[in-house]
C-alpha cells in the first residue's frame, strides 16, 4: 500500500495528515505544542490512538526515539548510526530487527525486516515536510507510519542541533 504522509500547512506542534493514493485519509498524526521530546501522536480517523513517538530526552552521540503503544507501553526502539556515509536506523521491535538504510541525502529509504526489503520510504522536496512511504504489509500501517514520524523527529533534532552550534 501506498501512504502520503504530509505535515499540515499550519501547526504549532508538526500534526500531518495521512492519505493512501486516492487521497483518501488514512490516520491523522497530531504533534504536542509544548514538548522536548518531539511528542506526537498516530491516530484513527475517530481520533483513537495507535501509538505515541517521542525522542529520548537526553541523546548526546546517538539520536533515539522509542514508538509507543497506546497502553504506553514500548514497542520500537529507533537508534540513528553515528558514523556512516548513509542514513541508517535500527530498530528493535515485536516484529524483529528492522533496518532502514537511506542514501546519502536522506531521501530514499529502504526498510529491512530480518534481512528481506519491505518498504520503502521517499521524502518529497516541498515547502513542508512530506513522504511517501510504500509497505505490503497492511496490518500494520500505524506502526510503519509511527516509524517514519520517529525518524522525522530524529532528522530534525539533528538539523535544529547543527543549526544551533553554528550560531
Amino acid at each position: 500500500m501506498q501512504l502520503y504522509i504530509r505535515n499540515k500547512w499550519i501547526s504549532l506542534g508538526g500534526s500531518s495528515v495521512v492519505k493512501d493514493a486516492n487521497e483518501n485519509d488514512v490516520l491523522k498524526v497530531k504533534g504536542k505544542i509544548f514538548t522536548f521530546t518531539a511528542k506526537k501522536f498516530v491516530m484513527d480517523l475517530n481520533d483513537n490512538l495507535c501509538y505515541t513517538v517521542k525522542n529520548k530526552f537526553w541523546s548526546f552521540f546517538v539520536k533515539k526515539a522509542y514508538v509507543l503503544d497506546k497502553d504506553g507501553k514500548q514497542v520500537a526502539f529507533v537508534r540513528r548510526k553515528y558514523f556512516s556515509l548513509h542514513d541508517r536506523y535500527f530498530i528493535d521491535c515485536e516484529l524483529g530487527k528492522l533496518e532502514i538504510k537511506g542514501n546519502i541525502l536522506g531521501f530514499d529509504y529502504h526498510i529491512s525486516l530480518d534481512g528481506v526489503e519491505v518498504g520503502h520510504i521517499s521524502r518529497r522536496i516541498s515547502l513542508r515536510d512530506s513522504f511517501v512511504l510504500d509497505i505490503a504489509d497492511d496490518a500494520n500501517i500505524p506502526f510503519f507510519v509511527a516509524l517514519v514520524i520517529a525518524i522525522d523527529n530524529i532528522t530534525d533534532r539533528r538539523r535544529d542541533e547543527k543549526s544551533s552550534s553554528s550560531d
